[in-house]
């Protein structure tokens, strides 16, 4: 017995091609266009419609809040486009991984495996870090509501509700793709009710007032607008991240070269409408001020933090606030459940290029879902949330839930520029591909146009909005797949010589 290299096949184009879109082949389909809207809108409302205006108003003032949901709509717009091409091209499970791998060694042979497996790593660990902020976001809520302050609650606490989340949505994922798709469905139309109730709730008080949303300062004293928006646009840009989660589940989706296309424009239009009304709503409210630690705003001479379920019970009473701190948690569970349901399809796409366990591309075989990416998917998500939750809690940094948001919408602006490259690199590439939505009629520059302007947004918010250390973070985080790389490309074979 000797021990040998692992070998890739070398394949031509066709079959690169052909082998990337039958990647989920073996899954059930199970989406309708219906349900994948419903999976694009939950995948990305969890908390931050919820329970991130405070800190957003606090860094810019209401008005500039406001405005930073729009602007950065309209700048995700292109990305938007660029996604959808892709998602047409390639309906595989896994799709924001297979989009790139592919692209990828198709432009640059020699590292493109390298670079589609950075890419795709980038995507998978990128929302690892989101769904531990979401649960640190949970954690912070949770705790002021029981204990009056996040940093009150007992040490035990915030692990044990990060474990618990994670684990409740792990075991329902484990479910056939068609009962998903009902859980999805409930989850996500419980946010439209949650939105509308909101709404109504704010603008029957009496106490309300539309001029508070279009005050232009920020609590600091600024009324620069443009460096108001500026300051809280990676955390407006980040909310958006997530349109292409629907891709992840292409295979198992009815005709989805033409719906995943349809269903993430569709996507982007709901969320932006949800973003806004709830910022608007809640700048509305009440007069605020900002609190001791200059991070959030409470409403003045009360302690009344301004996230929905506080505002909710400051204005209709403690059962108000009770419903809908129970309906954010529904909400995040949801959240939670959608993206383990998009997120292990990726862990499964990369495991069947042959970059990350073998056993992640190994489906139930009752319910045909990638059980065991879903099990590692958990361990993962606990451990970084924790983390961050105890890291918080001994002064590290201040607030786990904004730090990982902004970390993570940096990772982000690698990922969304990665997609306009590629898109670009397959025009080229691989003209004749069959492409159901295209950028553009004719020609190449609409796309080019649009990719200049993704990278150029993309990649401002990642290093002119934020800090060094959410930047050195989503580095080290990135790096830390060279080794994850090299492993599984390099992993020795068994063979028998004759």
């Amino acid at each position: 017995m000797t021990t040998a290299v692992k070998e890739i096949a070398v394949l031509s184009p066709q079959q690169q091609e052909k082998e990337a879109k039958q990647i989920g082949s073996d899954m059930q389909v199970g989406f309708s266009s219906f349900a994948s809207l419903m999976l694009g809108v939950g995948s990305i409302i969890g908390s931050m419609a919820w329970l991130f205006h405070g800190p957003m108003i606090a860094r810019a003032g209401t008005l500039a809040s406001a405005l930073a949901w729009i602007i950065a709509a309209l700048c995700v717009l292109p990305l938007c486009l660029i996604i959808m091409e892709l998602a047409s091209m390639f309906p595989a499970a896994g799709g924001p991984y297979v989009y790139k791998y592919y692209a990828l060694k198709r432009l640059a042979p020699g590292l493109g495996e390298l670079f589609g497996f950075l890419t795709g790593w980038l995507f998978w660990i990128g929302w690892v870090v989101a769904l531990a902020c979401m649960a640190n976001g949970l954690v912070n809520m949770l705790s002021s509501s029981i204990w009056g302050s996040a940093n009150n609650s007992p040490l035990w606490f915030g692990p044990l509700i990060i474990a618990t989340l994670f684990g409740v949505n792990t075991i329902c994922n484990f479910q056939s793709v068609n009962k998903s798709a009902i859980i999805n469905n409930l989850f996500s139309l419980l946010k439209f009710a949650m939105a509308i109730a909101f709404m109504a709730l704010v603008f029957c008080s009496p106490s309300s007032s539309i001029s508070r949303v279009f005050q232009a300062a920020s609590p600091s004293g600024s009324t620069d607008i443009v460096k108001n928006v500026l300051a809280v646009i990676m955390l407006a840009l980040s909310g958006y991240g997530g349109l292409e989660m629907t891709g992840c589940t292409s295979s198992e989706t009815k005709n989805a070269q033409k719906t995943v296309p349809l269903v993430m424009i569709l996507t982007l239009a709901v969320v932006a409408i949800i973003y806004t009304s709830m910022s608007v709503s809640i700048s509305a409210a009440a007069p605020y001020i900002i609190d001791a630690s200059k991070s959030t705003m409470i409403v003045a001479n009360t302690q009344v933090v301004a996230t929905c379920p506080s505002i909710a019970g400051y204005l209709g009473g403690q059962i108000w606030g009770i419903v809908f701190t129970a309906c954010v948690v529904a909400s995040i569970v949801g959240c939670g459940f959608g993206n383990l349901l998009g997120l292990s399809r990726v862990g499964y796409s990369m495991a069947k290029t042959g970059l990350f366990p073998a056993q992640f591309a190994q489906l139930d075989e009752q319910t045909k879902v990638p059980k065991y990416a879903l099990i590692f998917q958990f361990w993962c998500l606990c451990i970084i949330g924790i983390s961050a939750n105890l890291l918080s809690r001994s002064g590290i940094f201040p607030d786990a839930y904004t730090f990982l948001a902004e970390t993570f919408g940096v990772m982000y602006a690698f990922v969304a520029i990665l997609y306009g490259v590629c898109a670009l690199s397959l025009r080229y590439t691989d003209p004749v591909m069959p492409r159901p939505f295209r950028v553009g009629e004719q020609g190449n520059m609409l796309l080019w146009c649009l990719t200049i302007f993704t990278s150029a947004i993309w990649g401002y918010a990642a290093f002119g909005c934020t800090s060094s250390n959410n930047q050195l973070a989503a580095l080290l985080i990135l790096l830390a797949g060279v080794p994850i790389y090299s492993f599984y490309r390099w992993l020795p074979v068994k063979q028998t010589n004759t």
